[in-house]
């Protein structure tokens, strides 16, 4: 967990001493220049290694370890931020919108980390100050959580209105209430926290969103494939279809029409992400990428037998929505034909 110390994790810097070390792999990563100077290290000795290169400035008065912090994921990267924030935020504020849907692990379409998000009841207004956006808004009690030894964080209902809220884009809504169905909120506790926001700005956004939420989405791209197909006029009738032959289940595929299923076909469906991260299972090894484009055809071929027709796009087809739908439609085109000359 991010506020655990695993003595295997503590990294090896002879120019820091082991104290110190320590005490950042219980924080993230990240340690200030009090704890430094509390540990034997003087400013001027910390400039200097943030010179060399070997400290990195993570905000006003905390580092880490250039090394670790560059070699990081955007995702362990914007955790090692956070760790930051905890060791200097002053006001009492929780962690909100989409810095709480990372540590949630809350999935949103093209969630934005150049800033951290905190909510503060009670404030002045909204302001963005040092990559940290204040929002000033109710915090009851019921929508926080709190977290010993971290920032308490908005609870996954709160925090997935709080960005359906907050964006101009319908998919993006859509998808951070599909993540909360995935992870298990229920509902009723989003549809209550709508209508309790009712008057906040982007509450229209909001309900238009959880109109068309639905848990069975498997991940972001899912959901913004399901926007397009409503927009454009062919949403499908099921989702996560299960498929069966002779020799048994097929698979699940992401969307089903009477004789026609949709698949989105995400890079990391096939292990070629390049992004280093979950979505690249592969490891970057070509012929593990060939070994499940095989398995990928193979699985196609069996849907085909059954006598469905396939239509499939990618998550740049995204982008020209109408592509979408077209070729759903020129599915459900090949199969009515079939279907009269059969």
């Amino acid at each position: 967990s991010p506020g655990s110390c695993d003595p295997r994790s503590v990294p090896s810097a002879p120019h820091l001493s082991p104290a110190l070390l320590a005490l950042a792999a219980t924080q993230r990563g990240v340690f200030t220049s009090a704890q430094a100077r509390e540990r034997g290290h003087s400013a001027n000795e910390l400039q200097r290694l943030r010179r060399h290169r070997i400290l990195v400035s993570v905000r006003r008065g905390v580092y880490a370890l250039r090394e670790e912090y560059a070699g990081a994921t955007p995702i362990t990267q914007h955790g090692m931020r956070v760790g930051a924030l905890a060791l200097v935020l002053q006001e009492p504020a929780v962690l909100s919108h989409g810095t709480a849907a990372v540590e949630l692990e809350l999935e949103v379409l093209d969630n934005d980390l150049s800033l951290l998000h905190v909510t503060r009841s009670g404030a002045a207004g909204t302001r963005v100050e040092a990559g940290v956006d204040h929002h000033s808004a109710e915090l009851p009690a019921g929508h926080v959580m709190g977290r010993r030894d971290q920032l308490d964080v908005t609870t996954p209902a709160r925090t997935a209105v709080d960005v359906a809220r907050e964006t101009n884009r319908l998919e993006c809504a859509v998808s951070v209430f599909d993540s909360a169905l995935r992870m298990g909120v229920s509902r009723e506790e989003l549809t209550d926290l709508v209508i309790r926001c009712r008057n906040w700005p982007g509450a229209r956004m909001a309900t238009r969103a959880l109109g068309l939420a639905d848990g069975r989405a498997a991940n972001p791209g899912e959901s913004w494939s399901r926007v397009v197909l409503v927009a454009g006029g062919v949403p499908p009738d099921d989702l996560q279809v299960p498929l069966y032959d002779a020799d048994g289940l097929i698979g699940y595929v992401d969307f089903g029409w009477d004789g026609v299923i949709g698949e989105h076909d995400g890079r990391g469906k096939y292990g070629i992400g390049s992004r280093g991260d979950a979505s690249d299972d592969s490891g970057g090894d070509p012929k593990a990428a060939a070994e499940r484009l095989w398995r990928e055809k193979k699985r196609e071929d069996r849907i085909r037998a059954l006598g469905y027709e396939v239509a499939r796009w990618t998550y740049a087809d995204h982008y020209r929505p109408g592509v979408i739908a077209f070729r759903v439609r020129e599915a459900m085109a090949r199969r009515a034909a079939r279907w009269r000359s059969g």
